[in-house]
């Protein structure tokens, strides 16, 4: 593990490097963007030879804590072997009700394939781009569009990055963005337009690098429960459909 972790540091370092000395020493913009994408792809094995590792680690642990508690249950002289006529008595004295607390939203036509990028690569959102930091992101995004007129809209990039990002991070429809952050329309195809070049893969790992990044928001499906659970004095006769 310790390894992995190194070799995808460096991956990430590298990367990192030429996303600031790329677009001065490469002059030819097929050969940077091949270079980046190569670069981007290095990092996401990595990481993802790394997520593999760490899951094989955890599945032994709870292996090895489930030998040791069969172990200590024996040494206790068998006190986990419980008849079953006894547990069908003791779950009968449990009066357990399941509330939910809300609905699910229901979403419907296509998933954004940035969203369903961000889900299947485990890539996390970056953190709002500030003023300061926006030329170099702005130097980066011309390697992929020619018209700097693209960059330089009518309507502040920046605010519209942000706006993107923010749906990203809370879940929200893109009819429901804040008004703060310019027109959903044209946020939306700028963040689709990004994403369809590869350019979009690039600005995030490259934003990442800053940390203070969240996962992407995962809508839930199931709403929030609540569960309440009291012990009768008799058996309860379990008669009652569930709200569920």
């Amino acid at each position: 593990m310790a390894h992995l972790t190194v070799a995808l540091r460096k991956k990430e370092e590298a990367l990192t490097h030429a996303l600031t000395t790329l677009v001065l020493s490469v002059p030819d913009q097929a050969v940077r963007e091949a270079a980046l994408r190569q670069l981007t792809q290095d990092v996401h094995s990595a990481r993802a030879l790394l997520a593999t590792g760490q899951q094989v680690l955890l599945g032994q642990e709870a292996a090895a804590t489930a030998h040791t508690t069969t172990c200590l249950a024996q040494a206790a002289g068998g006190a986990a072997h419980v008849e079953m006529a006894d547990m069908t008595a003791v779950i009968g004295l449990l009066d357990i009700m399941v509330k939910p607390l809300g609905e699910v939203r229901k979403r419907s036509g296509v998933k954004c394939k940035v969203t369903e990028w961000h889900e299947r690569t485990g890539t996390p959102v970056p953190a709002r781009v500030a003023a300061s930091e926006w030329p170099v992101v702005e130097e980066l995004m011309t390697t992929y569009f020619a018209c700097r007129q693209f960059a330089r809209g009518t309507v502040d990039i920046r605010t519209q990055l942000n706006g993107a990002l923010h749906r990203l991070r809370t879940g929200c429809l893109w009819d429901e963005l804040p008004e703060g952050y310019g027109p959903w329309q044209l946020a939306k195809e700028r963040q689709n337009a990004w994403f369809r070049k590869g350019f979009w893969p690039v600005l995030v790992e490259g934003l990442n690098r800053r940390g203070a990044a969240t996962p992407v928001r995962r809508e839930p499906q199931v709403p929030p429960l609540e569960v309440t659970v009291t012990v009768a004095s008799e058996s309860v006769k379990h008669d009652t459909r569930s709200t569920l």
